[in-house]
C-alpha cells in the first residue's frame, strides 16, 4: 500500500441522508396529525365554530381578523363537507407543511443536519401540537411567516435570483397580511436586519426591495375598502390589544413571570431556556456577529423581547410570541451543532439537542395523549381537565334541537341568541342542519362579526326559537318584536362539578322586525337566510 493510500481512511460509512430523513419525517408527521384530527374526542373551540361561520359569508374583512382564515374553511369544507375534520384538517396541513420552510432555510443557512433537528425540535413543542389541530388564525398566519422568512434569506443572498425571490417574498407577506395583523411585524424585523448589516444595507437604495414591500401592502387593499365601508372596525378592535389595564407594578410583575413561565410549557422546558438564553447574549452583541445570526436574531430575539415588555404593561396570550420561535429554534441548533457563533457561557455541544429532544417529546406527548388519557381516568370535564372548554357543545346542540323538535317548532324557524358569540357559533354548528343563527343584544356596540351581520330581514310573521342563557330573561326589547313568547324548556349539559352550559328556549311567535339600534351597513341578508 502506497503512503498515498494510507493517509485516506479505509471506511465504507456514507453521510446520514439528513434532507431524506426530514421530508420523511414531515411526512409520518402530516400523516399521524391528519388521523389525529380524525379521532380526537374534541368539540370544536369556540374560534373555530366562530371562523367556521364566517366561511358561510366570503367577504373582504370581517370584525376582529382579515379573511384568510374564513377563504380557507370555505375551501375544506366545500370539499369534505361541514364536520369537524373539515374545519381542523388545514391546521394539520399547514402547521406542518410549515416546517418544511423551516427545514430549507436551517439547510440553507448552516447544514441539513441543522435543518433536521430544527425540524424535529419545532414538532416536539405543544405549541406546535396545538397549532396542528386546532383551526385558528395562527396557522395560516405561521405557515406564511416562515415562508416569506426563507423567502426573504433567499432574496438577499449574494448570488440570489432577486427576480424569484423577492416576489415570492412579496407573496408570502401580502398571503400573511391576509391571515392575521401580526404581519406587519414582518416589514419592520426585515427592514430592521438590513439596518443592522453591513452587507445588506445597499438594498435600501434597491427597487427589489421597495418593491416587495409595496406588492405585499397591496394585498390588502380590498380589505382597506371593506374597512372603510364597516366604520373601521378591524383596526379598533386591534387597538384594543394595546390598551394598557390598570394593574399596579407588582400584578405587572407577576403577569410578566407568569406569561414567561406559559412559555416553558407551550415550547418545552430545554429549548425555550436555549431560546430564551441565547437571545439575551445574542442581543448584547448583536452588530458584531454573522449575518445569519444577525438574521436569526432579528425575528426571535428582538420581537421576543419586546412582547416580554408589553407582558408589563397587560395581559399576553400564549400565542403572540409564535412566530418567534421559527428563527428561535434554527439558532439554537445551529449554536448547538457549531455553527453559529454566539457569546454563551455554556459550552456549544449536540448533547444541548439530545436534552431538548427529549424534554420536548415527554411535552409534546403528553399534549397529544391528554384528551384520551383523561377520558381513561375518568376526568373529562374535572377540575383538573384543561380542555373543558372544548366539551360539551355537540350534546348540546343536539339536546337543543331534540327540544325545538318536541315542542313542534318547524326546520325553517329563525334561531336568535342572546347569550354573545360563544353559544351562537357553536349552537350554529352542533344543531341539526346547521341554521343560521342570530345573535341579538340591546346596545349598538359592535363585539363581534354577528353584531355587524345584524339580525334577519324580509322574514316578517315566522316562528323563532329564542335561545338564553338561564341567568337572563329574554330582553323586553326582543320579546316586542314578536305577538308571543312562551317558554319551551331547559337544556342543561353539566361539564364539571361547577361547570355546565344551561339555556332556556322559547317559542316567539309572528316577528316583526329586529329590535334594537342598527345602521344600513350593519343589517343584511346572509346567503342561506331564511326570507319570505
Amino acid at each position: 500500500m502506497t503512503a498515498t493510500n494510507m493517509d485516506v481512511p479505509a471506511t465504507d460509512e456514507k453521510p446520514f441522508p439528513w434532507r431524506n430523513a426530514t421530508w420523511m419525517l414531515i411526512a409520518g408527521l402530516l400523516a399521524f396529525r391528519i388521523l389525529y384530527t380524525a379521532f380526537v374526542p374534541l368539540d370544536l373551540v369556540h374560534d373555530e365554530a366562530y371562523y367556521w361561520d364566517w366561511s358561510r359569508q366570503l367577504d373582504w374583512g370581517y370584525y376582529s381578523k382579515p379573511p384568510m382564515i374564513a377563504w380557507i374553511i370555505a375551501l375544506s369544507t366545500s370539499i369534505f363537507g361541514d364536520t369537524e375534520l373539515a374545519v381542523r384538517l388545514p391546521a394539520a396541513v399547514l402547521g406542518t407543511l410549515g416546517l418544511g420552510f423551516v427545514f430549507l432555510l436551517a439547510d440553507r443557512m448552516f447544514n441539513a443536519k441543522c435543518g433536521f433537528f430544527a425540524v424535529l425540535l419545532s414538532a416536539l413543542t405543544p405549541g406546535n401540537a396545538a397549532l396542528g389541530l386546532l383551526m385558528t388564525i395562527d396557522a395560516p398566519f405561521l405557515f406564511f411567516w416562515v415562508a416569506a422568512l426563507y423567502f426573504l434569506w433567499r432574496a438577499l443572498e449574494e448570488d440570489s435570483n432577486t427576480w424569484i425571490w423577492f416576489p415570492l417574498t412579496a407573496v408570502a407577506i401580502g398571503l400573511g397580511l391576509l391571515s392575521k395583523q401580526t404581519t406587519f411585524g414582518f416589514l419592520a424585523l426585515g427592514g430592521l436586519f438590513i439596518l443592522i448589516s453591513r452587507k445588506d444595507r445597499g438594498q435600501l437604495v434597491r427597487p427589489g426591495l421597495w418593491l416587495c414591500a409595496i406588492t405585499a401592502i397591496a394585498f390588502l387593499t380590498p380589505v382597506i375598502i371593506w374597512n372603510s365601508q364597516h366604520d373601521w372596525i378591524t383596526a379598533q378592535h386591534t387597538s384594543e390589544h394595546f390598551q394598557a389595564e390598570p394593574f399596579g407594578p407588582v400584578k405587572r410583575i407577576s403577569l410578566a413571570l407568569e406569561f414567561v413561565g406559559g412559555l416553558f410549557g407551550i415550547v418545552s422546558p430545554v429549548t425555550f431556556f436555549l431560546f430564551a438564553s441565547l437571545s439575551f447574549t445574542g442581543l448584547l452583541s448583536i452588530r458584531s456577529l454573522d449575518r445569519r445570526v444577525q438574521y436569526l436574531l432579528c425575528f426571535s430575539a428582538l420581537p421576543l423581547m419586546l412582547i416580554v415588555i408589553l407582558s408589563l404593561k397587560q395581559r399576553i396570550e400564549l400565542n403572540w410570541p409564535a412566530p418567534v420561535f421559527p428563527a428561535g429554534i434554527i439558532l439554537c441548533v445551529g449554536w448547538a451543532l457549531q455553527k453559529a457563533e454566539i457569546p454563551f457561557p455554556l459550552a456549544a455541544g449536540a448533547f444541548h439537542l439530545r436534552r431538548a429532544v427529549v424534554a420536548g417529546a415527554v411535552f409534546t406527548l403528553a399534549t397529544y395523549a391528554l384528551p384520551f388519557a383523561l377520558g381513561m381516568f375518568g376526568l373529562v370535564g374535572s377540575k383538573v381537565d384543561p380542555i373543558v372548554r372544548l366539551r360539551g357543545w355537540e350534546e348540546l346542540g343536539q339536546i337543543v334541537g331534540e327540544e325545538i323538535q318536541k315542542a313542534g317548532v318547524k326546520d325553517d324557524a329563525l334561531i336568535i341568541t342572546t347569550g354573545g358569540r360563544v353559544s351562537t357559533a357553536e349552537l350554529a354548528f352542533y344543531l341539526p342542519n346547521q341554521p343560521h343563527v342570530y345573535s341579538w343584544k340591546a346596545d349598538d356596540r359592535v363585539l363581534s362579526q354577528y353584531d355587524v351581520w345584524g339580525g334577519p330581514t324580509q322574514v316578517v310573521g315566522r316562528t323563532a326559537v329564542l335561545v338564553t342563557p338561564v341567568y337572563q330573561t329574554v330582553p323586553p326589547e326582543l320579546a316586542a318584536a314578536f305577538s308571543s313568547v312562551v317558554k319551551i324548556g331547559r337544556v342543561t349539559v353539566a361539564i364539571n362539578e361547577t361547570r355546565k352550559h344551561e339555556f332556556d328556549l322559547y317559542r316567539a311567535e309572528n316577528f316583526a322586525y329586529w329590535p334594537g339600534p342598527q345602521s344600513p351597513t350593519m343589517v343584511a341578508d346572509r346567503p342561506g337566510s331564511p326570507s319570505r
